[in-house]
């Protein structure tokens, strides 16, 4: 069976640079964009201490942001909201160019309104975690 392909339009500009090469070779890989994930302990490195109390972040917000580098996406906080920001320029991917941004708002409560109450994860998956360094305890 023959495989089917077709001509991607571009703008005239464009099509210069993109008849020198395979198409296959413009696209992004965007799995070498994220940052690894947080280091995890070796489970046999330390006892497991069943009478420590579980316990879970104040404050989490969960983005997917794994469309931008980890250079495209700006955190901040302003006024007692948490403002996360994600741009990118035009890209190339299996159906042409495209160009991403978003702008995500959230309130913050009142215990957490300095940027330093704060710490940011982006995970492996292209998954940024935003939550506040004080935990409180889980019941299990």
């Amino acid at each position: 069976m023959e495989a089917v392909t077709h001509w991607v339009s571009c703008p005239v500009r464009y099509q210069k640079h993109f008849e020198e090469g395979d198409l296959d070779d413009f696209v992004e890989d965007h799995h070498l964009f994220a940052l690894p994930g947080p280091a995890v302990p070796d489970i046999n490195s330390e006892p497991l201490d069943r009478n420590r109390q579980r316990t879970a972040p104040v404050y989490q917000v969960l983005l997917d942001v794994s469309q931008f580098r980890p250079e495209d996406v700006l955190i901040q906080v302003f006024e007692g909201w948490l403002l996360v920001k994600a741009q990118h320029g035009a890209r190339m991917d299996e159906h042409g160019f495209v160009s991403r941004s978003f702008i995500r708002q959230y309130p913050l409560p009142e215990t957490l309104q300095r940027a330093g109450d704060l710490r940011a994860i982006l995970c492996q998956d292209g998954i940024l975690v935003v939550e506040s360094k004080e935990r409180v305890e889980v019941s299990q």
